[in-house]
């Protein structure tokens, strides 16, 4: 029972996740103003690891949070034994609908971030290691789901990506990147 206590607090953590990023306003022609994203956002996670925006994805908003040692998130992680520096959550929308959302995580050497990595595998997750880098990619009809379970459990106040990245951050103590 502890375990899935344990895996449950995890994976909901390496599921769920925002500030918006390059976000500006430019014409559209019609001399109404629209918000823009600048979709040539890199983010240096590590020397050696650096995530870039997903030239195969279609959006007009990015969020992206950063969790550093002292957040929830990582000291409920290390409560239970896994660690990790730093956590990324970027979440992408297209007219305000969920598009997909990154979730990474740092760990302090590739020993750690191997371990993470078997425990999250063990529980059903999708999850890639790079090095000391691990993540994870939730689809848009996921993130989605997400969306519509969180605000019908009551847990945020309505199905909008706004809320889901408020949400994530209150609830993680993550922090505007």
């Amino acid at each position: 029972m502890k375990k899935k206590i344990i895996a449950a607090v995890l994976c909901l953590g390496l599921c769920l996740s925002m500030t918006a990023c390059g976000l500006g306003t430019k014409e559209d022609g019609s001399g109404e103003k629209k918000e823009t994203v600048d979709k040539n956002f890199s983010l240096a996670m590590t020397e050696n690891y650096t995530f870039a925006d997903p030239e195969d994805l279609d959006f007009d908003q990015r969020f992206v949070l950063v969790g550093e040692e002292g957040c929830k998130l990582l000291t409920d992680m290390k409560n239970f034994g896994y660690e990790a520096t730093k956590v990324y959550m970027i979440i992408y929308a297209k007219d305000g609908e969920a598009a997909r959302e990154y979730d990474y995580y740092v760990a302090p050497d590739e020993a750690m971030a191997q371990s993470l990595a078997e425990f999250y595998t063990s529980q059903g997750l999708e999850v890639t290691q790079e090095g000391n880098v691990l993540f994870s990619v939730v689809d848009g009809d996921q993130l989605q789901a997400t969306l519509i379970s969180l605000a019908s459990n009551g847990a945020m106040p309505d199905e909008t990506i706004d809320s889901y990245a408020k949400t994530m951050k209150d609830s993680n103590g993550l922090t505007d990147y």
